[in-house]
């Protein structure tokens, strides 16, 4: 089964590193990444998703925080071939509270430039922080431009995939970061709302969760993928072994 991976807000496709040296040899991974230098929205960027999967058969799309707004549109299309989708740490509408929102709204590129990287590690990495994440967050960072990362924080503010999420027919996975700071419990409760059979895998993980704990990632991911390809599902709360 092929899994498509959708990128956080660097777009880069480059954190998903520890995922992919822990997924087992038959989930085929292709990684979708983004224009580095072009502050494109959900709408542009969603032809780019599109243009990914046109070539595959089966798959399952695997979107991480920023992307989950965009696994829901592709899902909304209904592209041959999508066989469930995989939500991680991520939300239908803004995750910021209304006094942040507006700081999301208003974000320039000379504030990204300007801003100190360690507290956004700190923020995404929580206790987990190594320095392997570190080099790569680093990395990551570097190659998309201030334009670019404001326009994503801009998206964002302004996305609401609340009615495609309620035409989702596919089976639906949730992993869950209980140590998140980004995106709150109330994001997964929106979803909750709209399609009360969601699975969920919670972990004991900050926001970038696939990169803290990659093999129990792995694990709730891969036994989704294979319910998808027999066509079997299975909903609420679940835990890995």
């Amino acid at each position: 089964m092929n899994l498509l991976l959708l990128p956080g807000m660097d777009g880069t496709g480059l954190l998903f590193e520890p995922l992919l040296e822990a997924l087992p040899a038959w989930i085929k991974p292709r990684v979708v990444a983004y224009p580095p230098r072009e502050p494109l929205g959900y709408a542009e960027l969603l032809k780019h998703v599109q243009a990914a999967c046109q070539a595959t058969e089966e798959f399952v799309v695997l979107a991480e925080s920023f992307s989950g707004p965009l696994a829901l549109m592709l899902a909304a299309t209904r592209p041959r071939g999508l066989r469930g989708v995989v939500l991680c740490a991520s939300f239908v509408r803004c995750p910021c509270s209304a006094p942040w929102r507006w700081l999301v709204v208003i974000a320039r590129p000379i504030c990204i430039r300007m801003a100190p990287k360690w507290p956004a590690r700190r923020l995404l990495l929580g206790r987990h922080g190594s320095d392997r994440m570190h080099r790569l967050f680093e990395r990551a960072i570097a190659t998309v431009s201030a334009e670019t990362m404001a326009g994503r924080a801009r998206a964002i503010a302004g996305v609401d995939v609340t009615a495609e999420l309620r035409s989702c027919r596919l089976p639906l996975l949730y992993l869950l970061a209980n140590e998140d700071r980004v995106v709150g419990p109330k994001c997964l409760a929106a979803i909750q709302r709209e399609k009360p059979d969601v699975e969920v895998v919670e972990l004991a993980a900050p926001h970038l969760l696939l990169q803290a704990c990659p093999q129990e990632a792995t694990r709730a991911v891969a036994e989704f993928v294979k319910r998808a390809m027999t066509g079997s599902g299975t909903s609420g709360e679940l835990s890995p072994e």
